[in-house]
């Protein structure tokens, strides 16, 4: 069975990997004071770790696609529609991206 996001969980089979009950951080586990894996405090840009100062991972500046790093012109790693497919979601938003970056790429 692979890789299911609901919105607030990200699970695989029937198992909770990973939670969003903070909107802005993907926590490790079903609880919601977990290791933060990453965060998207700054709206387009998904980051390592908790702080909105960590490092940049990946960006969606165009809405379109999911890219390397946090320049718009960057490497393009897939089109945010397809990593939605990947996890079982159908959201095109920035925590489709951060769900993707750490259990779909």
């Amino acid at each position: 069975m692979g890789i299911k996001f609901d919105g607030t969980y990200v699970k695989n089979g029937s198992k909770v990997i990973a939670n969003m009950k903070r909107t802005d951080e993907l926590k490790d586990g079903n609880s919601s004071s977990g290791k933060t894996l990453g965060n998207i405090k700054r709206g387009d840009e998904i980051k390592d770790g908790n702080s909105s100062s960590g490092k940049t991972l990946c960006n969606i500046k165009d809405g379109k696609n999911i890219r390397d790093g946090s320049s718009s012109s960057g490497r393009t790693l897939i089109k945010i529609s397809d990593a939605a497919k990947k996890i079982g979601t159908s959201a095109t938003g920035p925590s489709t991206a951060l769900v993707w970056w750490f259990f779909a790429k």
